[in-house]
């Protein structure tokens, strides 16, 4: 399933990923040889994670075979990244900084300090290791599969979302994709029944709301399911009759390979337990420890991190009890008033689809409001091109409140900003406001269009510090 750099790519790649480099100059000696690495590092970043460059809009050109493939989650798969992690590790740290620029030199140990991570994440035999920066790749995770991560639940979306269909090449992609997504349900599969045996399975309450999510889309018939439905409707108008051709490919082998991704997570149920710490895994406090880095980027002991998460929150539900006594809400807790206000009927919207398009009206209009002020906050503004969308009715009993991704670095495919709706009494109307800025903008949507000014690779690296700092 994954093919050397050299077979997708032609030898100008290393040039067309310097391009994009609009606010840096030209490059010259030492310099030019590193950036010319990193580009030639974010080629085969883009190979190992080919819906990285369906989400940036580079699966053009030189790039184009990167539209048929999606990343593998076999073990194989996953242990040839892991090499590939490992060998470009030892080039970073084989470059002499000395000579470098300071922008350069920031690039290079940017790009180190990822891949170190990455290779700590690796050394466990057990979950994902996210080190692109995509909406659509693994986060970290001990699980291999759990209620917001997996093939399941990333991949229907991503087709839907970031595979652009211009023509029947684009669409004969799709299909191929569409195969590679059963062949990495299967490989998940296998990846969970390894790391049950060592003894890693996810707790009860995750699994149950990651079952009931695929139980939902089983339920479903197969022309409801979102990837045959996304491919018919955008490829009404074409010749081959490729509706068809996609259930087939559901019918024949995403179905059952998600089948057997039930069976093994209904058989790791059965001996689950509440525990949601890590502690209870193998080599579980290592593993806290490195969550922690990977996450936070910071040096502090997980004991240090845990007593300021503690004393931050004393000093937040003091701020919120002076703020609740001017709404004349004095008696209970903090937790206890702001769960009161979160059932007051002032603040709240219908739970009827009329309340749901309230919502996302509203949504458009925080965003509308805070684009008239950002400049007189930010001195350099980017388009933060989005479009606001309800999670999948089929997926959204398990996933998360919501969730957002920047588009294409051309910016012709925007960037999607989703609000789980299917409760609207968890998004009473002063919740709004903060959601949009943090999922939409300046967060997540400008977040990733700012990186469109750097290099490349720094454009793919995943730093949860950033994204979600």
């Amino acid at each position: 399933m994954l093919t050397t750099r050299r077979d997708l790519l032609a030898a100008g790649a290393s040039a067309f990923a310097l391009s994009a480099l609009p606010a840096r100059a030209a490059v010259a000696g030492p310099d030019a040889a590193a950036q010319a690495l990193l580009a030639d590092m974010a080629e085969a970043m883009l190979a190992d994670a080919p819906e990285t460059a369906s989400g940036l809009g580079l699966d053009t050109g030189a790039r184009a075979p990167l539209k048929s493939r999606l990343g593998n989650k076999t073990p194989a798969g996953q242990a040839q990244i892991a090499a590939h992690v490992k060998d470009r590790l030892a080039r970073l740290r084989g470059i002499d900084l000395a000579p470098l620029s300071p922008a350069t030199r920031i690039d290079v140990e940017v790009v180190r300090t990822a891949h170190e991570t990455a290779a700590g994440g690796f050394a466990f035999p057990f979950g994902d290791m996210a080190i692109m920066n995509s909406n659509w790749s693994y986060r970290n995770s001990p699980y291999a599969v759990a209620q917001n991560t997996g093939s399941f639940v990333e991949t229907p979306d991503f087709l839907d979302s970031n595979h652009v269909i211009k023509d029947t090449a684009d669409a004969d992609a799709y299909l191929a994709r569409l195969s590679a997504y059963a062949a990495n349900l299967g490989g998940e599969t296998d990846r969970l029944k390894h790391d049950a045996g060592i003894g890693v399975t996810a707790p009860a309450f995750l699994l149950d709301k990651t079952l009931g999510q695929m139980q939902a889309v089983q339920a479903l018939p197969l022309d409801q399911w979102v990837p045959v439905a996304s491919l018919g409707r955008r490829t009404k108008d074409m010749p081959g009759d490729y509706a068809a051709k996609a259930q087939a490919i559901v019918h024949d082998r995403v179905a059952p390979a998600l089948a057997a991704q039930v069976a093994e997570l209904t058989r790791q149920r059965a001996t689950a337990t509440m525990d949601a710490g890590v502690w209870k895994l193998p080599q579980g406090e290592a593993y806290y420890a490195w969550a922690l880095k990977a996450g936070t980027t910071t040096t502090m002991a997980p004991e240090e991190v845990h007593q300021l998460g503690l004393d931050q929150l004393a000093a937040l539900q003091s701020e919120m009890d002076g703020l609740l006594a001017k709404l004349g809400m004095t008696k209970g807790t903090v937790g206890e008033r702001m769960t009161a206000m979160g059932k007051d009927p002032r603040y709240l919207f219908p739970n009827s689809d009329a309340g749901r398009q309230q919502i996302l009206s509203f949504i458009d209009g925080r965003l509308a409001d805070i684009r008239t002020r950002l400049p007189r906050a930010f001195a350099t503004l980017v388009p933060a091109k989005l479009i606001v969308k309800r999670v999948p009715l089929e997926i959204e009993a398990g996933a998360p409140g919501a969730y957002a991704g920047a588009g294409s670095i051309d910016g012709s495919v925007p960037g999607n900003y989703y609000i789980n709706l299917r409760d609207t009494s968890i998004w009473p109307r002063y919740s709004l406001p903060t959601l949009c800025y943090h999922e939409g903008i300046p967060g997540h949507i400008w977040q990733g269009e700012y990186t469109y000014k750097l290099p490349l690779i720094r454009s793919l690296l995943a730093f949860n510090a950033y994204s979600e700092g």
